[in-house]
């Protein structure tokens, strides 16, 4: 764990800069919170967010829905489109309406993923086309996004089938995300039960999904492949491995959908037992320069350098979480700030500073009480 200390590899603690000069960037006015069930939380929770001080207004309930844990949106006329996955329901995706100056969320349409226990969901570049990885089941499914913002019944769904050497975690598939490529030629699916990434060809026009060849990359056995994010120059892949708590650079063939491994960095100090950690969710700033993923169980959240030319990373720090199993992160839209999404224990919203010029973290500035804390989306 890191309690309110910070841990530097090979740096001073004095050599994080709090007075730096950050880029300036209009910030986001509000930000959706998403949680989970069993608690006193009730849905998705919306708040204004103050990019220049890193301050978040007073949460109010935007949408009643179970375990809404995973959000993504897009463009729309009269505002947003807001997509969400009901993890703790039996296979469920919603699409919402944040009109222009609204705080609630109009229900459009839900349909069923034809799978359990929906956990990740994306969006096609152009719109058209939503992603769904579904854990508890081990299964990927597409629907089309009608102009309207309603969701078509399942267009592609795939089932997978095996399992992986660690008879607690890998005893099947489990798909933990369903990541669109940028230029949207391609869906990448992590499956952490089987140790890959399976690459399929969308058909960005009905949302169809077709097995690449290659297809898929083979993660090591017992490392439980989680979640991805592409770098900006779109030459490589970060792969964030859950169950072993490493981060590895793939290289990215956008012509034929092959992933290569280039390098690995683990994100755990060399004496913290990796079977006590559970690595999460990542982040890479827009110059990618740095990008940022967390450890559950040990409480922290690893800052790191990439090398641009090579993708190699490097972990410059680590810094607690302000709170207990991180579920998810994400940089504002200033950058100036990282956000960390709480869920055990009470469930908090963790503010850190970021430093723009070097990629350092604060400690946790501020925090927010927030009942099973899983998501936050800037809109």
């Amino acid at each position: 764990m890191v309690p309110r200390r910070t841990f530097l590899f090979g740096l001073s603690a004095a050599a994080m800069t709090t007075q730096s000069v950050f880029a300036k960037k209009k910030a986001a006015s509000r930000v959706l919170f998403g949680t989970n069930a069993g608690g006193t939380s009730k849905g998705i929770y919306i708040a204004d967010w103050h990019g220049d001080t890193g301050e978040i207004g007073a949460m109010t309930l935007a949408a009643e829905v179970n375990s809404p844990t995973f959000l993504v949106k897009y463009p729309h006329a009269r505002g947003l489109l807001i997509f969400c996955v009901s993890e703790k329901e039996d296979g469920k995706v919603r699409s919402y309406l944040l009109e222009d100056g609204a705080s609630t969320l109009k229900e459009i349409s839900q349909q069923d993923t034809q799978g359990g226990g929906p956990t990740y969901l994306s969006i096609h570049p152009d719109g058209r086309s939503l992603f769904v990885a579904n854990y508890g089941s081990g299964s990927v499914s597409s629907f089309h996004v009608r102009p309207d913002g309603s969701l078509s019944p399942v267009v592609s769904h795939f089932q997978y089938k095996g399992h992986g050497p660690n008879p607690d975690r890998q005893e099947k598939p489990h798909a933990h995300s369903a990541q669109v490529s940028p230029d949207g030629k391609y869906l990448l699916v992590n499956d952490l039960g089987l140790d890959r990434i399976v690459v399929y060809r969308v058909n960005a026009a009905t949302a169809e999904l077709d097995l690449n060849d290659p297809p898929y990359w083979p993660a090591k056995p017992g490392s439980g492949p989680r979640h991805i994010a592409f770098h900006p120059n779109g030459k490589f892949v970060f792969n964030v491995d859950e169950l072993a708590s490493t981060v590895d650079t793939l290289a990215w063939n956008a012509k034929d959908g092959s992933l290569k491994l280039l390098s690995t960095v683990s994100i755990l100090p060399p004496d913290f037992p990796v079977d006590k950690a559970r690595a999460g969710e990542i982040a890479v700033s827009h110059d990618g320069k740095f990008v940022y993923v967390n450890n559950r169980g040990h409480e922290s959240i690893a800052a790191m350098s990439c090398d641009e030319k090579t993708g190699a990373l490097t972990v410059m720090q680590l810094v607690g979480n302000g709170g207990t199993t991180t579920r998810h992160i994400t940089l504002d839209p200033t950058e100036r700030w990282l956000i960390a999404a709480n869920q055990d224990a009470a469930g908090d919203i963790a503010v850190l500073q970021r430093d723009h010029k070097t990629g350092h973290l604060s400690e946790p500035v501020r925090t927010y009480p927030l009942n099973r804390a899983m998501f936050t989306l800037f809109v």
